[in-house]
């Protein structure tokens, strides 16, 4: 698998309509959600790519996207509304 810029991953499915969130489970590891937004229709095979040449069936790697996820969800300032 080539190098893994989880920043960069992350920017990239987000901009073709891909939102990742991340949830805490019991043992403590986290679940990544994909969430598809409208944009995610039309650019589904790029996603799909995206997605098998970097995270594909490597557990450490969903491992390391979750915990990033839930740390950058921690760390943002909550909204004004």
């Amino acid at each position: 698998m080539p190098e893994f810029d989880i920043d960069a991953f992350i920017t990239e499915v987000e901009r073709l309509g891909l939102k990742l969130t991340a949830t805490r489970l019991l043992d403590g590891t986290y679940r990544v959600n994909r969430w598809r937004m409208p944009d995610a229709i039309s650019n589904a095979q790029q996603i799909e790519d995206l997605w098998a040449k970097h995270i594909g069936d490597d557990k450490a790697r969903m491992s390391l996207l979750g915990t990033h996820l839930a740390r950058r969800s921690s760390n943002r300032p909550p909204s004004d509304k």
